[in-house]
């Protein structure tokens, strides 16, 4: 009787173990699909990055333009220039409604600025006046150079 036992039990795992190893092989080949397929999407998303290089300037206390603050970020190309700022430096600001949308203005940055003294943070994207709020400008040259600065008006 043992030994009939013993035999269902070793075909029973013979039997397991054939139909178990062929999902092992399937997870094998789907691994490697999915580790070729992560390595285009990790190139596609290389080529989407871009490196932006953030200054902070300070006009209101010395003659010349003093840098407080010099950054290098990579970052996805289409990233707004305020989404950038906020994860390097503390950033304040408030929000008002334009004709269609509410956008962003920028009232402090680290703490500099002071809306009573009329000290505020504008900024360029590589030597050009904004024209937009920092929010809605989007990031999309690769070496672009941002530099807020902040001025009393």
């Amino acid at each position: 009787m043992k030994k009939k036992i013993l035999a269902v039990v070793v075909a029973s795992a013979a039997f397991m173990g054939l139909f178990a190893s062929q999902p092992v092989q399937k997870q094998n080949v789907q691994a490697a699909k999915n580790t070729k397929t992560a390595k285009k999407t990790t190139k596609k998303a290389k080529a989407k990055q871009i490196s932006v290089t953030y200054t902070l300037k300070d006009t209101t206390k010395a003659k010349n333009k003093q840098t407080l603050a010099k950054k290098t970020f990579k970052v996805k190309k289409g990233t707004s220039v305020f989404t950038v700022l906020k994860k390097a430096w503390k950033v304040n600001y408030t929000k008002y409604y334009t004709k269609s949308s509410y956008d962003v203005f920028i009232t402090k940055i680290n703490g500099l600025g002071d809306e009573k003294k009329k000290l505020y943070w504008t900024y360029t994207v590589d030597g050009k006046m904004a024209k937009v709020a920092a929010d809605k400008q989007k990031l999309t040259k690769n070496k672009s150079k941002v530099v807020f600065t902040l001025k009393q008006y």
